[in-house]
């Protein structure tokens, strides 16, 4: 398995000097299976940067569809998903409705809709999911691969301290052991107290997460839109102060990661 980060912004797109190391592009990722199989999850602009890669056919998860994670999908045309995925439900709907004038003058081109009531396989690959604290719904997808013990757990959108002592515990069960954890951390931790509420986590309940499940790596993504690359920079240096026995990294546009490595 091999994990392709296309953009780890939150909120909008942005860009600029200060941008250039993490990226300004909203969340989007590729899993690739070793079989070849194709899972994007989320179409935010970062799907720009894995166009190339991208093939036609390939599976797309949403985690939600707030419009950050769904704004790349007009650029993905010649590389347009066989299957598109939400387990919450109603997704061609909302599709149709971005997809229609006067807000796109392009028809929504044709897909399956699934939204699966229980895990599922994409090849080699085993789809599951579970629902986390987020504004108007959200889940965080796990992928497994058997033939080489992979996993991924992406958890782009979660406020980690908007749910209970048992919803988090039952999060941890659900990444016990990945491989790696993709997980929300748009704020620091002195800032949440003000932002509480609004759907998002911070580097340090990612820490805590990455120790609690036993993750091999942490990418911390949905980085502010208004936080440049040295501000990312100092939060990745306090994160390594205190992350202990996990390797907890700011993640960035163009970060790959595979199993092992």
């Amino acid at each position: 398995m091999k994990v392709f980060l296309g953009g780890a912004r939150g909120s909008f797109p942005v860009s600029g000097e200060d941008t250039l190391k993490f990226g300004g592009e909203t969340f989007a990722l590729l899993i690739e299976g070793e079989d070849g199989t194709q899972l994007l999850v989320d179409a935010g602009s970062g799907v720009q940067r894995l166009r190339e890669r991208l093939r036609p056919g390939a599976t797309l998860l949403f985690t939600h569809t707030h419009l950050d994670h769904l704004i790349g999908l007009p650029a993905l045309t010649e590389c347009w998903p066989a299957v598109m995925v939400s387990p919450r439900g109603g997704l061609a709907d909302v599709l149709e409705r971005v997809f229609s004038p006067p807000v796109w003058p392009v028809r929504l081109p044709a897909a399956e809709f699934a939204m699966p009531s229980e895990p599922f396989a994409a090849g080699g690959l085993r789809v599951s999911w579970r629902e986390v604290a987020h504004p108007d719904g959200c889940v965080a997808y796990r992928v497994d691969e058997a033939a080489g013990g992979a996993s991924v757990v992406v958890a782009t959108d979660i406020e980690w301290q908007a749910m209970t002592a048992e919803e988090q515990e039952g999060f941890v069960e659900f990444a016990r052991g990945a491989g790696l954890v993709v997980f929300d951390g748009q704020f620091a931790p002195e800032e949440y107290g003000e932002r509480r509420g609004w759907g998002h986590s911070t580097w340090g309940d990612a820490v805590e997460v990455g120790g609690r499940c036993g993750a091999g790596r942490v990418w911390v993504v949905h980085h502010a839109p208004g936080r440049g690359d040295g501000e990312l920079e100092g939060m990745g240096r306090q994160v390594g102060m205190v992350a202990g026995g996990v390797e907890v990294v700011m993640a960035g546009s163009g970060a790959v990661w595979s199993c092992g490595g």
